[in-house]
């Protein structure tokens, strides 16, 4: 199946519309004499989803992952915002926060009527905060320098249920003149789907954390930090293969699931998915030859009920607006690798026939997904044991 590869540019217009409007001739030598101004706000969520998905699930037999992972992100790569915040801070009184309009907004692009007195200020924003319990938004009431976006310090918290956004600029707010303004809105949180073979593995469940993400986001200087140590949750995602007849199933035009990239799948692959702050952009830690930048851990209770945790270390940045897919296999004990040796498919008993005919070819050895740059594991695995280098 041909791919068409395509770029995600979603736009939301927000218009906040401020006429010119004078004072009254009893007030108009007032010093702080409110003026109308236009400022159009625009959500921009200008993601590398498509393209991700493209290069990672882009062959029709991946189509089952995809559509179960799309209909997951639909909730974070949103169309809409709930509700807008801007907060205006006075050049001229050294900073200070002189006026904030909060406005619901539930719909691609709406317009409202700000009044503030002319001046030279610093417009930030953020919207959709409150759709993100342990996220808020501090430092509003002092200088703009201040504000930022905090995530709750924890040992541990859920994955983020969806995007929220930040704006900043410059505005200078003239005496009895039509203006005009445009802000841009950004994402400021990242999702990473971590997606994993277990032919050669009995699992009974699996659980996920995301470590080394930022907690919190400066507004002003665009910044993350990394000052607290939380690990970040991921949702399971079902996956749900395609069935069909035995004269249905072909190598050209199966029903059963199927990717080169991990040769033909016995069992239905497992997926989870986590939102939070995006990663630094370089790494501190060296493993072997490639910096580590943030870490997975992998949990896979086995069937006898024990536990192997799997530390997979990342090397690429997860980048703000961005969506990350990192493929991978289960070993027979439960520890995830990055490249399995391969084995010639041998057709599982109870799985479809192929029709008589020649055999399918050979599929491709696997290619090991460069953004793992290395794995411990620890078997038997109970919390407050040291994981030892492993594969």
């Amino acid at each position: 199946m041909k791919v068409r590869r395509t770029s995600t540019v979603f736009s939301l217009a927000l218009t906040v519309l401020l006429t010119l409007s004078g004072c009254s001739l009893i007030d108009e030598k007032v010093k702080d004499c409110p003026e109308e101004i236009t400022v159009t706000c625009s959500l921009n969520l200008n993601s590398n989803k498509d393209q991700e998905m493209d290069e990672k699930l882009g062959t029709e037999h991946d189509l089952p992952i995809r559509e179960a992972l799309e209909d997951y992100l639909q909730h974070v790569f949103v169309r809409s915002v709930h509700e807008v915040e801007m907060y205006f801070y006075d050049q001229r009184k050294r900073g200070k926060m002189t006026h904030e309009q909060h406005e619901i907004m539930d719909a691609g692009e709406r317009e409202f009527e700000i009044r503030i007195p002319a001046s030279d200020y610093r417009m930030t924003g953020a919207a959709n905060v409150s759709a993100i319990p342990d996220v808020t938004l501090e430092g509003a009431e002092g200088n703009f320098e201040v504000l930022k976006l905090v995530q709750k310090n924890a040992k541990q918290l859920p994955t983020q249920p969806t995007a929220f956004f930040s704006a900043r600029k410059r505005m200078t707010v003239r005496d009895q003149e039509n203006q005009h303004y445009d802000v841009s809105f950004q994402m400021v949180n990242a999702a990473a789907a971590l997606i994993i073979n277990r032919d050669s593995c009995d699992v009974k469940s699996i659980r996920a954390e995301y470590a080394g993400l930022g907690d919190s986001f400066k507004i002003l200087d665009s910044a993350f930090a990394f000052d607290n140590t939380t690990l970040i949750g991921t949702d399971e995602i079902d996956i749900v293969p395609y069935t069909g007849s035995d004269e249905d199933v072909s190598y050209e035009t199966e029903t059963w699931v199927y990717d080169v990239f991990w040769t033909r799948w016995k069992k239905v692959p497992l997926m989870v998915c986590g939102v939070g702050f995006p990663s630094p952009n370089v790494g501190s830690e060296v493993i072997g030859t490639y910096p580590k930048i943030w870490t997975i851990y992998l949990y896979v209770t086995m069937p006898d009920n024990t536990i192997t945790r799997s530390e997979i270390y990342i090397g690429k940045p997860l980048q703000a607006g961005h969506l990350m897919i990192i493929k991978g296999w289960l070993t027979a004990n439960g520890g995830f690798t990055g490249t399995p040796e391969h084995a010639p498919y041998t057709p599982d008993p109870g799985g479809p026939v192929f029709p008589p005919g020649p055999e399918p070819p050979e599929p491709p050895v696997p290619v090991n997904d460069s953004t793992v740059v290395g794995v411990s594991v620890a078997l038997d695995w109970k919390d407050g044991i040291t994981i030892n280098p492993g594969l």
